[in-house]
């Protein structure tokens, strides 16, 4: 068998496994590069078949047909290459109509020439000394030339920039971009040997042979590295763009990659630094991580931070292990995290001021409630007071009113000793009104600040046992009083001091039955005097001490037949304050009530008046 039927064996071949590949590629194709590789490979197969035909043909004519159907997949190939080139380098927009037809342009002629017979011999013919000659080969025309250098620009240059891309490529797809390269300048450096017919390069076409080698090596890289669904080129620019630093070191801790922010971490380009331990381009850095390095994490990343001109880094650090699960290095990345850090800040600030604001607003809705709950007490005092100084106004006023209009009516039909007994009761409930009347205004007096203390060095003893024998009948009635006021001198003011013993007997006669025995003392004490006023009654509860001597304010045991007003007791503190002395109540030993007032002594009561 002689040599060409070899070749053109070995060339249908090839154009099937190249039909294949790009069949398969157009099944499986996941990215816009992957129609313009189809049409790179079903130009190729079609170029390979062609040729096939064109070395097994025993005719002339044969050759000359296939030789020429040939270039329909020669004429397709420098477009298409730089299509995918374009696609898988991310430059898509250059793959437009206007672009593509320009470029289509000079193989559009090409194939438009070889059709015409009167212009085909200007781009390949066979010499007439090829007929019946199996191995003759065709020979090239003046306008061959011109395509040549057209497609070998377009697939040499478009080449370059994809070298020149892939060098700014992370070395992650370092191993298949080496492939690729490789695959590209296989058939383009046989080709050229071949049209310059160098050796045994022309006698054979090795092209449409090298680019089964080239599909087997695109196929492969497509579907074993995920060429173009992975797109490096793009992987590389983000990793460029990160704004998170980030440095690729070997298993000795030198550095091999960095990205741009990576680089100003660092103090020097990628290319200065590669080779450079990474402890002595950013010793802060490699503290970090060697610290880190203590602790256990379950994701197997190293964490720490630090701190550099002023700005907080969080690192971290992941192994790179190969295909075997080896380890050959480390991704170290260091995200600064001022903005966080601050906005961190900012949320804690507007936290704590928010739960200020809340419990600001608890305490002011605690003091509403609290005011509430005092209006709410206020309005219930408001409503017992009336109550109370209506009955005790309407009682004695009652009385007033009837005894006098009994007096008017029958004052000469009455014997004179009922009419003295009238004329007693009129005034007792006449003085009521007037005691009553008189603590109103003593207390509204006090809430303005319209009394004023008149200091007289008195018998405190003496002063109490008068008021005593004057109103203790009145006040009393049918109650028993036991008199102790031996002398004692104080600086007091004498109708303030009346105003309390009486509050204080009215206050014994309202809270206790009749025939309760009462008893009235003066002691002398440290400072001052003190004035007692006690009862056999029913006492004061412990938690109400203290409530009594508020104004409007009644112990829990006033009698159906004397409410009370609940001022007289407050006027009692009142005038023992202005003193500067004080007014309580506690148990009476044996039971009962036992009030006390403690008067203070001064040295000039001028100077206090």
């Amino acid at each position: 068998m002689r040599w060409h039927w070899f070749f053109s064996t070995l060339a249908l071949v090839g154009g099937c496994c190249l039909g294949a590949y790009a069949f398969y590629v157009w099944r499986h194709r996941a990215a816009a590069a992957g129609a313009s590789l189809v049409v790179l490979l079903v130009a190729a197969g079609w170029w390979s078949l062609a040729y096939a035909l064109e070395l097994g043909a025993s005719s002339l004519p044969d050759k000359l047909r296939w030789g020429d159907a040939k270039w329909l997949g020669v004429a397709a190939l420098p477009p298409a290459w730089f299509a995918f080139i374009m696609q898988y380098t991310g430059r898509g927009r250059w793959v437009n109509r206007v672009t593509m037809a320009l470029l289509a342009l000079p193989s559009a002629v090409m194939v438009v020439l070889l059709a015409n017979g009167t212009t085909h011999d200007l781009v390949r013919w066979y010499p007439a000394s090829a007929a019946g000659n199996p191995d003759a080969i065709a020979r090239v025309g003046p306008l061959f030339w011109p395509f040549l250098v057209y497609g070998n620009l377009i697939i040499w240059g478009t080449t370059a920039l994809f070298v020149g891309t892939l060098g700014r490529v992370s070395r992650l797809y370092r191993r298949q971009s080496l492939l690729l390269i490789v695959a590209v300048l296989l058939p383009s450096a046989a080709n050229v040997l071949h049209n310059l017919d160098v050796g045994v390069f022309g006698r054979v076409e090795l092209t449409p042979f090298l680019f089964v080698l080239t599909g087997v090596v695109l196929v492969w890289g497509l579907f074993r590295f995920r060429l173009l669904d992975l797109a490096p080129i793009a992987r590389g620019r983000i990793f460029q763009m990160m704004r998170d630093a980030v440095v690729v070191t070997d298993p000795y801790g030198r550095v091999v990659d960095a990205n741009l922010a990576g680089e100003r971490l660092l103090g020097q380009p990628v290319g200065q630094a590669v080779g450079q331990p990474l402890e002595r381009l950013a010793p802060w850095w490699a503290s970090a991580i060697a610290r880190g390095r203590g602790a256990s994490r379950s994701d197997g990343d190293l964490g720490g931070e630090a701190v550099l001109d002023g700005r907080p880094y969080e690192l971290t650090a992941s192994a790179l292990p190969d295909g075997q699960g080896r380890p050959t290095g480390e991704l170290l990345i260091a995200r600064d995290v001022s903005e966080r850090r601050q906005a961190e800040q900012g949320l804690r600030d507007l936290l704590a001021r928010e739960r200020a604001a809340t419990e600001r607003l608890s305490v002011a809705l605690e003091r509403e409630q609290a005011a509430a709950e005092r209006l709410r007490t206020l309005d219930e005092m408001k409503d017992a007071f009336l109550q109370a100084v209506s009955h005790d106004l309407r009682t004695p006023l009652t009385s007033v009113l009837g005894i006098a209009l009994t007096l008017r009516r029958g004052r000469r039909r009455l014997p004179a000793g009922e009419v003295d007994q009238l004329l007693g009761r009129l005034v007792r409930n006449a003085r009521k009104l007037d005691h009553l009347v008189t603590n109103l205004l003593d207390l509204d007096r006090l809430a303005r600040g319209a009394l004023y203390l008149d200091r007289r060095r008195v018998d405190l003893g003496d002063l109490v046992g008068r008021i005593v024998k004057d109103a203790g009948p009145e006040l009393l009635g049918e109650r028993p009083v036991n008199l102790e006021t031996p002398p004692v001198l104080v600086a007091v003011d004498p109708p303030k001091v009346e105003r309390i013993v009486e509050n204080l007997l009215a206050n014994v006669a309202r809270h206790t039955r009749a025939g309760t025995p009462v008893w009235v003392r003066v002691e002398a004490c440290a400072g001052g005097g003190l004035v007692a006023v006690e009862d056999a009654g029913p006492g004061v509860p412990a938690e109400v001490r203290e409530e009594i001597f508020e104004p409007f304010r009644q112990g829990p045991t006033i009698t159906a037949h004397a409410p009370g007003s609940g001022i007289g007791l407050a006027l009692v503190t009142r005038f023992a304050g202005m003193h500067g002395g004080r007014a309580w109540v506690r148990e009476r030993p044996g039971g009962g009530a036992s009030f006390r007032v403690f008067l203070p002594d001064v040295d000039d009561p001028e100077a206090t008046t």
